[in-house]
């Protein structure tokens, strides 16, 4: 049975806090397979090279590391044969990683073809299941299980019983586990022109001795640098179960300075004064109107975390005010619009996180919800998604060149994050406007949950991006979440011009509806 799990990494695609205060002791083994020299398939030409750098970077993160080159049937990742299995016992850490053709085969399973794999000949006694490996290797109760595929690549042939690509293979029986291929789920990708190491296989490499980065951390920083590289056009694939808060190498500690008398700094901050708060008739949630204005969006100069896809900072004008919904929509306003719509599709609402007991805590923000449902949702109530630039320009609540809201790094403590400091004690989802409103009078522009904004993602967008109401790409493969959420590294996530591409709904992402400001919007509120 294979099934798409929803706990993405920001995945495919959020990630749980990206550090942690200490590496684990467990024993680490590595499972490293390389396939390149086909005799009746074209070659891998990268696959040798690319095993040889992540055995490389496993070692500097402290595993001891098994490798294949070229392996042939029968004897190919068979337990008894390399003896890695034996080496591993309850509570290590595993990672095993595979570079080569591997394919979808009958009944949705992944295949490991070997090199002497020949398309013409019966497959069942020339493949490998990557599901009986993995079956093998759970009976050994590891602590955690890393599985990452570099791949799947065209096979250059039809091949009998073989589909497009892979599918995530059922992981709910593994314990802690993180899977990740190169390749979206159904899709292949070529290796990389003209490098001696594919693109996802660098970057986690890279990322892999990353003092203090999480292993959710490690592989979303790869997922994200191959799609910029890319433009978009390579998607890897990542997911997993239980395993945030798990890092390789310990975080650098750095002493801590001798206390100095510092006097606290003035700041000037620009402070819009809002309205009385309205109610819209439809879903009885509270809008705030946002004037129009100028500001600047995207990567602030002096934040030293920026990606690429965040620059330039360029100016943006907002022409025309607007209505945001004051806080995230409710469980309570959204299930009542689900039963008054007529809508009778018996996935949805789906099963609802732990912290929401069955969707009965109406104050909660309403997660698990796709993009086109939350879209579908704002019609309803009289508007739509706000775009990109919209979001950011009320996040920012007319403060320019802010790297984090409300004007300082301390607004940490005034935000849902991982973990608890300040005003922040839920260590999970916490009940909307739980914490101070912003200079808009919006609650929970940061944190708690990502929120879906209307735009599609492209890495390049801001370089291209007009200077007036910027609609967002007109076409992509997965849309933008912006915010953070209670499960987020607030060192990361909380900057106010991250944004993140995100294909599928999550426990970790909600939304907000804006409204145009129209008479038809205002009577809808009951202003004038």
């Amino acid at each position: 049975m294979i099934m798409r799990l929803a706990i993405l990494l920001l995945g495919a695609t959020l990630c749980a806090a990206q550090t942690c205060d200490t590496a684990p002791t467990q024993k680490r083994f590595a499972f490293v397979v390389a396939n390149g020299k086909y005799a009746s398939l074209p070659s891998a030409p990268t696959a040798i090279d690319d095993s040889r750098a992540m055995a490389h970077a496993l070692e500097g993160a402290g595993f001891a590391v098994t490798t294949i080159e070229n392996g042939l049937m029968p004897d190919l990742l068979d337990k008894d044969q390399t003896g890695f299995l034996e080496k591993v016992q309850p509570g290590d850490i595993v990672f095993f990683y595979y570079a080569g053709h591997v394919v979808q085969g009958k009944d949705e399973g992944s295949w490991i073809l070997p090199v002497n794999f020949n398309p013409s000949k019966d497959l069942d006694t020339q493949v490998y299941s990557l599901r009986r490996f993995l079956d093998d290797l759970s009976d050994r109760k590891p602590g955690l299980t890393v599985v990452m595929i570099e791949g799947p690549r065209p096979v250059g042939r039809p091949i009998a019983g073989v589909g497009a690509g892979l599918i995530v293979p059922d992981l709910r029986d593994m314990g802690k586990i993180l899977f990740a291929m190169s390749a979206h789920a159904g899709e292949v990708v070529d290796a990389s022109p003209g490098v001696a190491v594919d693109l996802f296989t660098k970057a986690v490499a890279q990322h892999l001795e990353t003092p203090g980065l999480t292993l959710p951390g490690v592989f979303e920083q790869a997922r994200q640098d191959v799609i910029g590289e890319t433009h978009q056009h390579q998607l890897p694939e990542v997911q997993q179960i239980s395993a945030d808060g798990v890092c390789f190498v310990a975080p650098i500690v750095k002493p801590e300075p001798p206390p100095t008398k510092v006097e606290p700094p003035t700041v000037v901050k620009q402070v819009v004064v809002v309205e009385t708060v309205p109610n819209n008739k439809r879903d009885h949630e509270e809008y705030v109107r946002i004037p129009a204005g100028t500001f600047k969006m995207g990567c602030v100069p002096s934040d030293t975390k920026c990606k690429a896809d965040e620059k330039p900072q360029h100016e943006v004008t907002i022409s025309k005010d607007y209505w945001m919904g004051r806080n995230e929509v409710q469980v309570g306003p959204f299930l009542r619009y689900w039963r008054q719509s007529g809508t009778k599709k018996k996935t949805f609402p789906p099963q609802a996180p732990p912290d929401y007991r069955g969707w009965i805590r109406d104050n909660l923000p309403m997660v698990r919800v796709s993009w086109e449902q939350a879209r579908d949702y704002c019609t309803f109530v009289g508007g739509r998604l706000p775009t990109e630039a919209e979001w950011e320009y009320a996040a920012r609540a007319g403060a320019a060149d802010e790297i984090y809201p409300l004007n300082s790094e301390n607004s940490r403590d005034k935000a849902n994050f991982a973990g608890t400091k300040g005003n922040d004690t839920f260590d999970g989802v916490a009940p909307v406007a739980s914490f101070d409103p912003s200079g808009f009078n919006l609650y929970d522009m940061a944190g708690n949950v990502w929120e879906w904004v209307s735009d599609w993602y492209d890495p390049s967008y801001y370089q291209k991006s007009p200077s007036t109401d910027p609609p967002g790409p007109p076409t992509g493969k997965e849309h933008i979440v912006r915010g953070g959420s209670f499960e987020s590294s607030w060192q990361e996530h909380l900057r106010l011009s991250l944004r993140f591409p995100q294909a599928g709904e999550s426990f970790k992402i909600g939304f907000r509806c804006v409204l145009d400001d129209t008479p038809a919007t205002r009577e809808l509120l009951g202003v004038h």
